[in-house]
Order: structure tokens, then sequence, then C-alpha cells
């Protein structure tokens, strides 16, 4: 006699993301570098991913304080999570005044992947120790800079943080020359050091797992009995609304009825024509005297499957059926409206924990 449908609305599926990837500094050897190219976009839910995408940076040395310089860097990218795992990344050109080693093959490891030896700085790149080794010739700034063309490659369903650039750590083994650090050979990384013009979209998607939320035949029931039973009257709590999202988002809830089921043509200000219930959805129970459901922003769900969001929905009658208009379509209509957020927004939730 009693069922609740609900309907889910995916608003603007795509969002550009305006936080900012910095490029790390350090009293040490080794390079940074970043690229004001127009940024290519990702969306981490395109089956295709992000197909080749060629990328100039501008390399630079890092130098001591103590008069020397950077002189032979060998470096490869990593990210400080799994996340990124099955980028690629590969060097295809070198120019400056620099020489070079390791073009045409991905610099780039996975997050446990064992990583090559790029120390001492006179090792070479291999076939199976991937690495590009540059060597800034001069001591002058006009040798503080190379210029790399990289080609980068995003698998699809990557779980990375929305973001207007996007950073990997770089991994180094270098030496100085000059000053009083000549012929220190150093090892180490700089978080976030190489920064790709490459804009990971605020995108999610979003679904309805369950079924309508039934009560089944309540004609024969009074209220009595129905509030006697809660249990009986409540809907399982595994139909759930799934989230997969590469940054924040935002959730609201509205009824077609304001919380009440009536029958098509009914008039929901007679007693007679509805059917009372209570909803229950991300820690908050709504029903005809309290119907309005404040906008909840969420923390972001994650891109996989495994880490999707799920936020349960779950309903229960407050009327029996006896004594109201006999009909067999006593419904509702809920819409969930489920909005992609940029990366900063503020007031995020854990909204599976609520």
């Amino acid at each position: 006699m009693g069922k609740v449908s609900l309907v889910l609305r995916t608003i603007a599926a795509l969002i550009l993301s305006l936080g900012l990837a910095t490029v790390a500094q350090a009293q040490t050897c080794g390079i940074s570098g970043s690229a004001s190219a127009a940024p290519a976009l990702y969306d981490p839910f395109n089956p295709t991913g992000l197909p080749t995408t060629t990328v100039v940076l501008n390399l630079t040395r890092v130098n001591t304080s103590g008069g020397g310089d950077t002189r032979i860097v060998n470096f490869y990218l990593k990210s400080n999570n799994a996340g990124a795992d099955g980028t690629t990344i590969v060097p295809i050109a070198v120019a400056g005044s620099v020489q070079s080693a390791g073009l045409n093959q991905n610099i780039f490891y996975n997050f446990n992947a064992t990583p090559p030896v790029v120390s001492p700085s006179t090792l070479l790149p291999t076939a199976t120790q991937r690495f590009l080794k540059i060597n800034f010739t001069g001591n002058n700034a006009g040798s503080d800079t190379a210029q790399v063309t990289f080609q980068v490659t995003l698998p699809s369903n990557l779980d990375i943080n929305a973001t207007s650039n996007l950073a990997f750590d770089a991994y180094f083994g270098c030496n100085i020359q000059g000053g009083k650090d000549n012929g220190l050979q150093q090892q180490g990384s700089f978080n976030n050091a190489v920064v790709f013009p490459i804009t990971v979209l605020s995108a999610l998607q979003a679904s309805y797992a369950g079924s309508a939320l039934d009560f089944g035949e309540v004609g024969d029931k009074t209220t009595v009995d129905v509030l006697a039973a809660p249990g009986a009257y409540t809907t399982p709590a595994t139909n759930h609304v799934r989230v997969r999202s590469s940054g924040p988002y935002t959730v609201d809830l509205t009824s077609q009825n304001g919380y009440k089921m009536t029958f098509p043509g009914g008039n929901l200000a007679t007693p007679t024509h509805v059917l009372n219930y209570d909803l229950k959805f991300l820690g908050r129970t709504r029903n005809a005297a309290n119907t309005a459901f404040a906008t909840i922003t969420c923390q972001r769900a994650g891109v996989p499957a495994s880490e999707a969001d799920m936020l349960p929905v779950v309903a229960t009658l407050k009327e029996g059926g006896q004594g109201k208009l006999v009909s067999p379509t006593y419904q509702d209509v809920l819409t969930v409206t489920v909005t992609p957020l940029l990366s900063g927004a503020p007031s995020q939730q854990n909204c599976p924990a609520l």
C-alpha cells in the first residue's frame, strides 16, 4: 500500500579545481621544475584516461649556499601514495646548456616499485635502471635551467585528488662542484618537486543501490500496530546512495510530498489521504513536521569502486492504513542531489560515518 521511490540527480559532474601545488625548496643539491603551459584536463572517470600529452618543463637546479653549484642530477619521479600507479612519464628531449642521458624511458615508478639506484652521480641509466641524467655543464646563471619535453599518459580511474596542477616527488642523486662542498655527493627527495600543468577535474559518479522503500500492505494495520513494531515497518539499511569522487561533494535531499505518501489525486492536507513516515539520511531524520534538509558537504570519496561512499537511506512508517482512503498506490518521491565541489571547500564531513 505504501512505498517511497528515490530519484538521484548528479549536478555539474565536472568542476575545475583551484588548489595549487607548490614547488619544493631545499638547502641541498637537486632539481625542481614547473611549466606554465595551458593545462590538459584529466577526468578520472573517463575510460580513456588522459591520452599521451606533451609537456615542456623548465627544470632548475637547486644550488647550495656554500658557493658551489649542482652539476649532475640523476632523478626519477613517484607519487606520495599508490593513487597514481600506472602513470607514464617519458622524457623525450632536453634543451639548454646541458648534457643528458636516459631519454625515451618511463621515469615514473609506482609507489611500491623497486626504485633505481641514482647515486653516485656517475651512474648511467639503463633499461632496468630508468632515470633521467642531466649534466648542468656551467657554473653561471645561464646554465641553471634545462627545458625537458615529457610525454605524460594517465590511465583511467587514478585515485588522485582534484587539483589544478599535478605534482610528483623527485628522488635524486647529485653532486656539487665548487665552493666549500666541492665534490660532495648527495641523494634524497623533494616533495612535489616537478609540477605538470595537468588539471585533475573534481568529478563524481553517483548511483542508488537498492529498491523502492516499500512498507508493503498496511491497509489492515492501525497506527498502534505500526508504532508497536517499528522494526517491521523500517526499510533495510542496505538501500544506499553510492558516491565515487575525486574531490569533495555536497548532498541535498527533498521530498515531493513533504515526507507523506499519498495516492494520485490525493490531498496532502487531508489526514485520510496520507501516510506519514520518517526518513533517516546522513545522520538526520526528516518527516512532515521537519522537512528542511540543510545541504551537507562531504569529504572526497575516492575514485576506485572499493572506496565509494555508501550513504544509507532508511524509512520508517509512522501510521497504519486502517481508516485511510483505500488505494494500492500510496507513495512519495525523494530526490537526492549530489554535486562535486572544488578541493578547498569548507566544512567537509565524513559522510559515511554520519
